[in-house]
């Protein structure tokens, strides 16, 4: 084997195999075992990637000592001259014969090429350029699309709305009360209203899906493109090693997952975990520079910039998703139309020995997953997307401008815009297991920050309700606003609500014969909308739970009405925040599941 083992590439054209064993030779005297290389070579092949990918995720040989044999061997085609500027080359990108042309073109620009992993140029960047691009995660919306991000202040008539509104109201009650209580119950009653509707038609779409989810056939691993996994992390250093091991768990080929750490410079806790677990070399870390506002969408942003793949999906710290995930989400992609841009799945919670409030959280995301979002996808109308387990396509990403780094549920938001731009949603069968708040102050913080969001996204795409009219039409508009409008709303006013049924009932009024039409009318649109959300909700929730299994739930489903008075105190302390800390981003803290917090499905 005497001279360059790295030639013309002409030479070399056996056939694939035998001229990629003539590239990599010199990792067996470096002493790589030979029939390892020949398997690598056979599987890189199969999957459509370098075999030194091949070798590295199998353990055979760490990065590190790869690029360090690579530079040597690449070095004996020229010489190295010292005290040049030197230029980084990622030495993963290709095989030994394309690494060695890009060193070349390097030395052809006057520099000496310095062979590093992708993870390793991306920390040996200048501060100046992390900050640049930080700045960009966090305002590149802000600048481009001002009409879509929540950082830019709102129009004069929803500034004005609530206090001229509410002014109406106080000053109705004082000169007409009798017709100004008829028409507050009126008004009251509407959000609820949008509410059952959509429940009962999500009712119907769930009885509907009686057949089970056909199993997509398997594509061939040569197939499969590169996949980016975003993990944004925050004070999450206790669930690392069961994030790794639940990444570790995907049914897809190694050498073409492309999965990103995220975590923020101000946390050194979870960076010293990261530093002491041995992550796999298809895991890498990236850390964000602090700037403003410290949001996991800026932290999305950030790595975005920085993944490699043609599709891209993003989990939360705590998620275990079902190995095969990412292969059925390509299967969806592409046997559906180019207008889809996301590709949802469905969230559970696996709470061992779950506690009131984790079975109520239970049911709401069974109602939600299982029931409402395939609904919404049925009617073709806007689909909030859940934090996590949202596949995408990396150009479908670029064209929606990535996540509005002021929005504190930058999921449900990116789910209006691709309503907005024309895309579509669809909701995936598989599911990513999750857990449950269990205290009440975690819950709420939770529960606070997104209904804060809900109102953010609310606001923001209602600047110009004909312009979101025009793009959504009007079952996208009415959607849109009978959904997370009336989520909001209904929650505000829920209390409100059960405080004037109170007031009817101790005066005797209640179920009194009303003194007008509009009265009466008022009236069964009020009994209506109690009877019909209470019985609707419950009855997504239990045959949500039936479906998943879960028939423990069934008697909590009777207490879901006190379960929707606290949404409605986190409601008014989501309008408190709205005011006075509109982008402030309460942590929920998770707990491994090995220390007693979350079970096994």
């Amino acid at each position: 084997m005497g001279g360059s083992l790295i030639g013309d590439r002409g030479a070399y054209v056996i056939g694939a195999a035998g001229r990629l064993r003539l590239e990599y030779a010199f990792l067996v005297v470096a002493g790589v075992d030979d029939s390892a290389l020949l398997h690598a070579i056979s599987e890189g092949l199969q999957l459509g990637i370098a075999p030194h990918r091949v070798l590295i995720a199998a353990g055979q040989i760490a990065s590190a000592r790869y690029l360090a044999l690579l530079d040597v061997e690449i070095a004996r085609q020229g010489p190295v001259l010292p005290g040049r500027v030197t230029e980084a080359i990622d030495g993963m990108s290709g095989t030994p014969v394309e690494v060695a042309e890009l060193a070349r073109a390097a030395r052809s620009r006057g520099a000496m090429p310095l062979l590093m992993t992708r993870a390793q140029i991306d920390w040996s960047e200048p501060q100046e350029v992390r900050q640049a691009r930080a700045e960009a995660a966090a305002n590149g919306l802000l600048r481009k699309r001002p009409a879509f991000s929540a950082g830019r202040r709102f129009a004069t008539w929803q500034l004005v709305l609530l206090p001229v509104c509410v002014g109406l109201a106080i000053g109705g009650l004082m000169v007409i009360p009798d017709i100004a209580l008829v028409v507050l119950a009126g008004l009251v009653a509407l959000p609820f209203l949008g509410i059952v509707g959509l429940r009962v038609i999500a009712l119907f779409v769930a009885v509907r899906l009686t057949l089970p989810w056909r199993t997509p056939a398997r594509q061939p691993d040569v197939e499969l493109p590169v996949y980016s996994i975003l993990v944004p992390l925050f004070r999450e250093a206790e669930v690392l090693p069961e994030l790794v091991a639940s990444l570790g768990r995907l049914d897809y080929p190694h050498g073409k997952l492309d999965i990103l750490i995220v975590l923020e410079s101000v946390d050194a806790e979870t960076q010293a975990a990261a530093r002491a677990l041995d992550i796999p070399e298809h895991m890498r870390v990236v850390v964000v520079p602090d700037q403003q506002p410290r949001t996991k969408p800026k932290a999305l942003n950030y790595a975005l910039d920085l993944a490699r793949g043609e599709y891209v999906v993003v989990y939360d710290a705590e998620d275990d998703p079902e190995p095969d995930q990412l292969r059925r989400a390509l299967a969806v992609f592409r046997r559906r139309p180019r207008q889809l841009m996301c590709v949802q799945a469905r969230l559970s919670m696996d709470n061992a020995a779950p506690g009131w409030l984790a079975r109520q959280f239970m049911l709401e995301y069974a109602a939600l997953f299982d029931a409402m979002l395939p609904a919404l996808v049925r009617l073709r109308v806007p689909v909030p997307l859940g934090g996590t387990s949202n596949h995408f396509p990396r150009a479908a990403l670029e064209k929606l401008g990535g996540w509005d780094a002021y929005n504190v549920t930058e999921d449900a938001d990116l789910g209006i815009r691709i309503a907005r731009l024309g895309g579509r949603v669809a909701v995936l069968p598989s599911t990513t297991y999750e857990e449950a708040p269990e205290q009440l102050g975690v819950w709420m913080k939770q529960r606070t920050r997104w209904l804060k969001g809900f109102m953010l996204t609310w606001l923001v795409h209602m600047r110009s309700p004909l312009r979101l009219l025009a793009e959504l039409g009007p079952v996208g508009f009415v959607g849109f606003n009978a959904f997370l409008g009336g989520i909001v709303l209904s929650a505000l006013i829920h209390p409100i609500f059960l405080a004037l049924l109170a007031y009817e009932m101790a005066t005797g009024e209640f179920m009194a014969l009303p003194e007008s039409m509009l009265g009466g009318t008022m009236m069964t649109l009020a009994l209506f909308n109690l009877v019909g959300g209470y019985v609707s909700g419950m009855a997504i929730a239990a045959l949500a739970a039936t479906r998943r299994g879960n028939l423990g739930l069934l008697p909590h489903v009777l207490l879901m009405p006190l379960y929707w008075l606290l949404i409605s105190a986190a409601a008014y302390r989501a309008a408190l925040q709205l005011v006075v800390d509109p982008y402030l981003w309460e942590k929920t803290p998770h707990t491994p599941r090995n220390s007693g917090g979350r079970g096994r499905r």
